[in-house]
């Protein structure tokens, strides 16, 4: 199953996380597990100047240590990492079934809905937001051969129908130079997310639910070396392979 996924990429208090909430709230109402990631090129600062709890100043100066930082209270779990994880890696973390990314203009794996208000007196130009990859612009004021979406229902709508989530491996098998091409060609309507070969079901490797990316030269020798040692196993016949593993604690790089 294809994992939806939809970017929100706009410029300064462009209004991305006002609609990000406003459609994962929408989306968890239609019953989905919801994921979000925020791609900042900025530090998050975790204890906001005069905040009067003083949980969240304990933790900046926990993370200020450069050790990795773990808070959970009886609500929910806070994990701070001092090295930026893969945008996948983080979302096998998740939980979820719908990934939205706030952010994240240099990302080339996802479609995107486009916020381009700018503030007063600003250069940016929405252009530059597109890349070729937006379904959507929110409200109005973007580049016009781009269609407009003007309720958050017609946001949930797109991302339900035309969401989609690349591997990031750039590995080429699909026939194009990388996975923005394709993700690109995707959004033009010229291909659709099965044509990703990276995601064969021939060997399907899940973590926590979220299917990784395998190059399909890597995968063909994986297939064949798991073949090759269960074949000496009693009681092996051909057919579908199922394998359990859990990962130990600290196994991720």
């Amino acid at each position: 199953m294809t994992t939806r996924a939809m970017g929100f990429v706009g410029f300064h208090n462009s209004g991305k996380t006002t609609l990000v909430v406003r459609v994962a709230e929408q989306l968890r109402r239609l019953g989905h597990r919801v994921g979000i990631i925020k791609s900042s090129h900025h530090p998050f600062d975790l204890a906001p100047p005069n905040t009067s709890q003083n949980t969240s100043q304990d933790t900046s100066r926990l993370a200020a240590t450069g050790c990795a930082v773990a808070g959970i209270d009886p609500r929910q779990t806070l994990l701070v990492r001092p090295e930026p994880l893969p945008i996948l890696s983080a979302w096998s973390l998740l939980n979820a079934d719908i990934l939205l990314i706030e952010g994240g203009k240099s990302l080339g794996f996802l479609p995107r809905i486009i916020l381009p208000r700018t503030e007063p007196g600003s250069a940016d130009d929405p252009k530059n937001l597109d890349s070729g990859l937006a379904l959507a612009v929110w409200e109005a004021g973007g580049p016009p051969e781009i269609p407009i979406c003007a309720t958050v229902e017609a946001v949930v709508d797109l991302v339900l129908q035309r969401g989609f989530l690349l591997p990031a491996l750039d590995c080429g098998a699909c026939g194009r130079k990388d996975c923005r091409t394709l993700a690109q060609d995707i959004v033009a309507g010229l291909a659709t997310p099965e044509d990703c070969r990276a995601m064969s079901e021939e060997l399907s490797v899940r973590v926590n639910g979220v299917q990784l990316g395998m190059n399909p030269f890597v995968a063909s020798i994986m297939a064949s070396t798991i073949r090759g040692m269960l074949c000496q196993l009693k009681g092996y016949a051909p057919g579908t392979i199922d394998i359990h593993l859990e990962s130990t604690s600290g196994g991720m790089p």
